[in-house]
């Protein structure tokens, strides 16, 4: 099963700092991260369960399944699936209807259902909403079912195994079956490509198969050396697969780079990394397991885990960010009878000033010597000062303060909404703290945005309608076209910026005269923008893909791959580096001369950021307060 990965390459450093093995239950360990780490780190921990076989895993990020799910792979009456809390270390089993069944691979849903294969039962399983499994055989006799995974066309994937098919079963239970070889083929995993097809391992005939939804069928060979099964993508779109001391990167057209593990007599679980290579579980000879990273390029880094004798064969990976996983064993000595975690850096581990302000803090801006952040939930603006970083005053606004925050003219603007439509524009004096004006101009919608240039303001006030405003009279002086979904302005050296996700623009408008004057065409849903290092940065919600704009040559110069996709969000500059911030990933550092991801932070807090006074501004929107971080 293919998961994100954090690994950063390119002159930076992947670190594990002070392993440890920690036997017992219990919650998850604090995370022992400091702020010089570049990539994983923490302590690894053991959490022995009472299944026999831990094996399939996944974490379930929402609906009424959310949480980190396994199933104990035994053909005893124990067989099941089984939710465990990371928080507490608690289980709660749910047996298999079909005892002995040895579930196998598990996997989400587009419902947000579980299913898993149950290979020697020849069925198929859900874990409907109500925590109810149901299972559904498997049409030909002895079939095998082993992998599973989610399509493109939402409906679940699974090998048969001793049947040299792929099947296909509908959220109805409906199941359609794809003859790809003969029984000896051994189709083992199989995952959805970027193309929208299936592609699968044949331990069997040591091919690639790819699959289309329609049921065309083509083979690649993985060249020498046995495959051990499990396959996965890397964000360059290549396709990756481990061997008995190796690792094979494909092209879709079928190009191998085979890359030695050196010492390595198997490997496990396979799954791609954010900068082009992946993670692999290996064990050595010597009889010491490993998480080992290779890099596009083919570097190696080996982590050994903490105990002999077992390697990773499945990971998940929970929304703090924590890598979980089972493991095989290859010695009688070695249970596989436990999970191990993986805690990530978190910004609650960098040293920072917390200003507690209740509410709801989104929206920022600076000027003034101050932050001025937008609560929306208070329905009221905070002024910090930044010399003292105490809040010297809440700002009555008379609405939900919704759509951007500038600063500008001695004023900050913010535009309001009511029932997440655009109401009004609000000036806040920033000599007195208080409103002076409220303008009947409208933002487009709750993420409209707002910025101000030397002689105006621009508000996004329409679908396709960017508005430049008179900051002395208060009115709109002009209404400039822009493509549609137009969204979040800023201004930097005489350009209007302005991202639409909805078209995958970013369009650059004069602030002389409201001329376009180009529209880039950015892949991915770009959606919140910001100036820095002589280039544009803009955010995919769609693809989590940071992308730098030539400003002068209008052009792309770089795609930063830094898996943030998701709804909020937000992206500013400072002291040579971008930094982005989204929930359940707060914080992530890119070097703008290298366009590498330095750093990137996970668990609590995100979705509103801005870089002035020499430091980091950070929401922790959840928990009501701001953290004041020094890069």
């Amino acid at each position: 099963m293919r998961l994100p990965t954090l690994t950063v390459w390119g002159g930076c450093v992947f670190a594990l700092a002070s392993l440890s093995l920690s036997s017992g239950g219990g919650a998850a360990a604090p995370t022992a991260c400091g702020p010089g780490m570049k990539a994983i780190c923490g302590t690894i921990k053991a959490f022995p369960v009472k299944e026999a076989h831990p094996h399939g895993i996944v974490y379930n990020s929402e609906g009424p399944l959310k949480g980190l799910w396994f199933d104990n792979a035994t053909t005893d009456d124990t067989s099941s699936v089984v939710e465990f809390d990371t928080r507490t270390g608690t289980k709660r089993s749910h047996l298999t209807p079909t005892q002995g069944s040895q579930p196998g691979s598990i996997n989400i849903a587009a419902d947000r259902s579980i299913w898993f294969t149950e290979s020697v039962a020849n069925k198929l399983a859900v874990v409907t909403h109500e925590r109810t499994i149901k299972e559904y055989p498997v049409p030909t006799p002895d079939a095998y079912p082993l992998d599973i995974t989610r399509g493109p066309d939402g409906a679940m994937w699974f090998v048969e195994s001793r049947a040299g098919k792929i099947g296909r079963i509908a959220p109805d239970g409906k199941i359609q079956e794809f003859r790809t070889g003969d029984s000896a083929s051994r189709p083992t995993a199989l995952i959805a490509g970027p193309d929208k097809a299936i592609w699968f391992t044949e331990v069997g005939t040591n091919r690639i198969g790819r699959l289309t939804t329609t049921g065309s069928v083509s083979h690649f060979s993985a060249g020498a050396g046995q495959m051990t099964g499990d396959i996965t993508t890397a964000i360059d779109d290549s396709f990756w697969f481990g061997k008995k001391n190796a690792v094979t990167r494909m092209t879709a057209s079928g190009a191998l780079t085979e890359y030695e593990l050196p010492n390595a007599i198997d490997t496990g679980s396979i799954f791609g990394s954010r900068n082009g290579g992946v993670f692999i579980g290996v064990m050595h000879k010597d009889g010491t397991g490993s998480v080992t990273a290779i890099s596009a390029d083919g570097k190696l880094k080996e982590f050994d885990l903490p105990q002999k004798h077992l390697m990773p064969i499945e990971f998940a990976q929970t929304a703090d960010g924590s890598f979980w996983m089972t493991v095989q064993s290859f010695d009688a000595s070695a249970s596989p009878s436990q999970l191990f975690n993986l805690p990530l850096p978190a910004v609650t581990d960098l040293p920072r000033t917390t200003i507690v302000t209740g509410g709801g803090p989104d929206w920022m801006a600076t000027g003034a010597g101050a932050l001025w952040i937008a609560n929306i939930s208070l329905k009221e603006i905070e002024r910090i000062d930044a010399a003292t970083n105490a809040i010297t005053a809440r700002i009555k606004v008379g609405g939900v303060p919704c759509s951007g925050a500038a600063f500008g003219f001695s004023s900050l603007w913010i535009p309001l909404c009511a029932n997440d439509k655009g109401t009004s524009l609000v000036r806040i004096d920033a000599a007195t703290n208080r409103v002076v004006a409220t303008l009947p101009i409208a933002p487009a919608n709750s993420e409209g945005g707002i910025t101000a240039s030397r002689d105006s303001l621009w508000m996004a006030t329409g679908d396709t309608e960017l508005s430049r405003i008179d900051p002395s009279t208060g009115k709109v002086r002009q209404r400039v076209t822009v493509p549609s979904g137009s969204q979040n302005p800023t201004y930097a050296d005489g350009l209007v910026w302005i991202t639409s996700k909805a078209s995958n623009v970013l369009t650059a408008v004069d602030a002389s005269d409201g001329r376009v004057v180009a529209k880039v065409p950015v892949p991915g849903g770009p959606h919140f923008v910001t100036p820095g290092g002589g280039a544009v940065w803009t955010i995919g919600q769609d693809d989590g893909v940071v992308t730098r704009v030539d400003p002068r040559t209008k052009r792309i110069e770089a795609r930063i791959y830094a898996n943030i996709p998701g709804f909020g969000g937000d992206v500013t500059f400072g002291a040579g580096c971008v930094w982005t911030t989204l929930v359940g990933v707060p914080l992530t550092k890119i070097d703008a001369s290298t366009n590498r991801i330095v750093a990137q932070w996970y668990g609590r807090g995100g979705d509103a950021i801005h870089f002035n006074y020499g430091t980091i501004w950070l929401a922790d929107y959840e928990h009501h307060l701001v953290w004041r971080i020094k890069p």
